[in-house]
């Protein structure tokens, strides 16, 4: 989730125009889907990028889901204004790209894995009580919203998903879905930062602490029924390192 000028915000594209999925196999194929670490069936795992970003935010979980034997299924949002849709829009997107990751793998269910308004995104889709995600791993996601949102007309209509108030925050849980949290608890006085560290330092000092600069710990953890898989110390923009990984990894594994 960033609210900047597009022009400020300069990821690399991935470009694969004959799929809406950018996929990474690792130790096997899509009829072969046993993991090696743990000898049974390993769900494949979607990745969902947030606000402004896409499939490049993942490319280090890439490489750990692939050394784990977890296939991962990164995606950049293609059909729904990339990563300025809205999150009614991308869960229309998601069933399409979870419908062929069923298809594609043979699987009946699936791991989420999303980094900030891409938990959004996937509660939207999951509030049809569908039935193929058995876990969704929310990180940093404004789950209550953000107030840095508020006045941010930067990446619409994206950006009013993060609004506190707003429907995509206030979607039903659904039965058939475990739903986990990563928060970030963020000390600007540490070197945990990236690329928005000035951004996210204004936003520290504006939001309730803990925070990771752009979200709370508490709107992450807004909901009673969401399972807190632990904290980091890292900022926002820099929640997707081998730290959260291995908060996760087991819940992926299958060990959990």
């Amino acid at each position: 989730m960033i609210y900047l000028n597009n022009n400020d915000y300069n990821l690399q594209k991935i470009s694969k125009a004959s799929t809406l999925i950018e996929k990474t196999y690792s130790q096997y194929t899509a009829n072969n889907n046993t993991n090696p670490i743990t000898k049974s069936i390993a769900l494949p795992v979607l990745l969902i990028h947030g606000h402004m970003e896409d499939a490049a935010v993942w490319n280090k979980w890439v490489d750990l889901l692939k050394k784990d034997g977890i296939p991962a299924y990164p995606i950049t949002f293609k059909q729904s204004d990339d990563g300025c849709g809205s999150a009614a829009e991308h869960a229309k997107e998601l069933s399409k790209i979870i419908g062929q990751i069923k298809k594609e793998t043979g699987q009946n269910k699936m791991n989420i894995v999303a980094h900030s308004k891409g938990g959004l995104d996937a509660r939207v889709y999951l509030a049809s009580n569908t039935k193929d995600v058995a876990n969704l791993v929310m990180i940093g996601t404004p789950n209550a919203g953000s107030p840095l949102a508020e006045s941010c007309e930067v990446g619409t209509p994206a950006v009013y998903d993060l609004r506190p108030g707003a429907a995509a925050t206030e979607v039903k849980m659904n039965p058939n879905t475990k739903y986990y949290t990563i928060a970030g608890d963020w000390n600007p006085q540490s070197e945990n930062y990236q690329l928005f560290f000035s951004f996210e330092q204004v936003g520290f000092s504006s939001l309730p602490i803990p925070n990771d600069g752009m979200v709370s710990v508490s709107s992450v953890e807004s909901q009673d029924y969401f399972i807190n898989l632990g904290h980091s110390t890292n900022c926002h923009s820099n929640l997707l390192s081998d730290y959260e990984y291995e908060l996760a990894k087991d819940l992926i594994l299958g060990k959990k």
